[in-house]
């Protein structure tokens, strides 16, 4: 080819490139405005709602209209966050009917459940239909429980576990024995104290007020609106101490695995523990705000930026503060939630630790050894 030649058939190409190059220039972005508005209209929530676990006097029913308002600024949707009131005892029905929703075709639903409502699921309970597995958590709330015993448990903890007091169990006052108090009824069955769950007390005063009467032993104390958990702590009745805390740290008191290692000189570890550990973080859950964990990844966001925005509201945050709550939102939620979901070894050894006992409970008989 003559050098003559080179010059048109590079000035062809080059205006091939360009009138390519202009082309692409003008369809690509209509296409990524396109996606990019495809993406935001799926991510639009149009009508946002909170299934709450438990009736207007619960604890998430008190706090569901302050969290919907503050959630509602945040998501900045036309329409306000609903609420749906579940009027059973512990949020079991509310999680049940929360599992039925449709996380693809909706985006809009989230459940406000109470940790009793978790430990339900943990130990269980036939009444439980749902998977908190499943769940991506928003907002986790979290306040300290303490196990109260008396203080020659503590002391004598060592003649304990070598059977001296065999004959005379630990009687635990507990709402029912897998309820909430599950954390301190199978925390004192690893350090050997062979608990007798005595039900029907369902709140502190009760609690204490057999304690002072002799009829229990210990007690599990979680901290409510006005309450001072240290000034509860001291204000006791005469030789009842701390025996171990769960959730955030209490002054003062020793965490289990720091009482387990007194009582036995090791740490602990099994399925078992591992069981422990899973429901004493769910009782140290006293709320979750969560969706469906397959709901839209644009919707997730949404309502995780709008967590963020709620827990700095200050209706909220002074809700928080009166009922002694740490709260954690947005991602650093999800490994809270994460944390009471133990692997199927423990579960399986929890929930086979509990069925052969039921039939004691039931029967006034202490614990069996694990």
């Amino acid at each position: 080819m003559s050098p003559h030649a080179t010059g048109p058939l590079l000035s062809r190409r080059t205006l091939l490139s360009a009138l390519a190059a202009s082309n692409l220039a003008a369809i690509c972005p209509a296409r990524a405005w396109e996606d990019i508005d495809r993406a935001e209209s799926s991510s639009m929530i149009d009508a946002p709602r909170l299934i709450v676990g438990g009736g207007p006097d619960s604890l998430p029913g008190q706090v569901a209209p302050i969290l919907a308002a503050a959630l509602t600024r945040g998501l900045a949707t036309s329409g306000p966050v609903t609420t749906h009131y579940d009027m059973g005892r512990d949020g079991v029905t509310a999680a049940n009917l929360f599992d039925t929703v449709s996380p693809e075709a909706d985006g809009g639903t989230t459940i406000l459940a109470p940790g009793a409502a978790l430990i339900a699921s943990l130990s269980g309970d036939a009444r439980v239909h749902f998977d908190f597995s499943r769940w991506a958590a928003l907002i986790v709330a979290r306040r300290p429980v303490v196990t109260l015993a008396r203080g020659e448990l503590h002391r004598t903890i060592r003649s304990r576990l070598s059977g001296l007091f065999h004959d005379r169990p630990v009687r635990l006052a507990v709402s029912h024995p897998t309820g909430v108090e599950l954390t301190s009824l199978l925390g004192l069955s690893l350090l050997g104290l062979h608990p007798l769950p005595v039900s029907g007390y369902a709140t502190k005063e009760a609690a204490f007020e057999a304690l002072k009467n002799g009829q229990v032993d210990a007690v599990q104390l979680t901290p409510g609106p006005g309450d001072d958990l240290s000034a509860d702590i001291a204000a006791a009745p005469q030789g009842i101490k701390p025996i171990f805390y769960s959730g955030p740290v209490i002054a003062g008191v020793p965490d289990f695995e720091a009482t387990y290692h007194m009582a036995r000189d090791r740490a602990p570890s099994g399925p078992l523990f591992q069981a422990w550990q899973a429901v004493a973080n769910a009782a140290a859950s006293a709320l979750v705000l969560a969706m469906p964990m397959l709901t839209p990844p644009l919707a997730i966001a949404r309502w995780r930026h709008a967590s963020q925005e709620a827990i700095m509201d200050p209706a909220l945050k002074s809700w928080n503060d009166t009922q002694h709550l740490v709260v954690t939102a947005g991602a650093e939620a999800a490994p809270l939630l994460n944390q009471l979901e133990p692997e199927l070894t423990a579960l399986l050894a929890l929930r086979r630790w509990i069925n052969n006992n039921q039939p004691r409970w039931r029967q006034g008989q202490e614990t069996r050894p694990t």
